[in-house]
């Protein structure tokens, strides 16, 4: 079943195939004009297997020389980028992160000064768990409205910067000597 559904670009090419060959767009024209969220090019459903069964019949696993040095070495890469990204947020380089993450932790104080804990825990599950289905199932839904509200929330931020965010003085930049 899942093999013979068409995504939302194939639909859109194959009836800009039924028309007059003369003006007919290139793929790649039609590929610019789907928003995904996330900026991905292929549908969620594709990226997760596309519905295609794993073969249990002849299993081929590719022989590491030492997992737990390769885990090692991911993990430590891992950990390294995720503290390189609070560095950036704790210096305010990015402002928008910045000001992501304030927003962020207020609204994650205001909704744990509702529930206790493991309330707020079970919500987080539940919701790990059902949105990503809902999403798959409803994506030619969401994405055209996500492009209409990422619109709508730069536009919002534009005029938050030009009214507040220029206003704030900076000091000037000071870098470390190198001797």
């Amino acid at each position: 079943m899942a093999e013979h559904e068409e995504t939302l670009l194939e639909k859109i090419a194959e009836k800009i195939h039924c028309h007059s060959d003369d003006d007919k767009p290139s793929e790649s024209s039609v590929k610019a004009k789907v928003f995904r969220l996330f900026r991905r090019e292929k549908p969620v459903h594709h990226l997760l297997g596309g519905g295609k069964h794993l073969h249990h019949t002849s299993p081929k696993f590719k022989y590491q020389r030492n997992p737990v040095l390769e885990f090692a070495k991911a993990l430590r890469f891992e950990i390294n980028r995720a503290f390189a990204v609070l560095r950036d947020i704790a210096s305010g380089r990015d402002l928008k992160k910045f000001l992501s993450v304030i927003a962020g932790l207020w609204i994650l104080s205001v909704v744990g000064n509702w529930c206790n804990f493991l309330t707020l825990f079970y919500i987080v599950f539940v919701l790990l768990q059902t949105v990503p289905v809902l999403y798959e199932k409803y994506e030619d839904k969401v994405d055209p409205f996500a492009e209409k509200a990422m619109h709508e929330i730069k536009k919002q931020y534009a005029v938050f910067d030009a009214k507040v965010l220029s206003k704030i003085p900076r000091g000037p930049s000071k870098e470390k000597k190198k001797d």
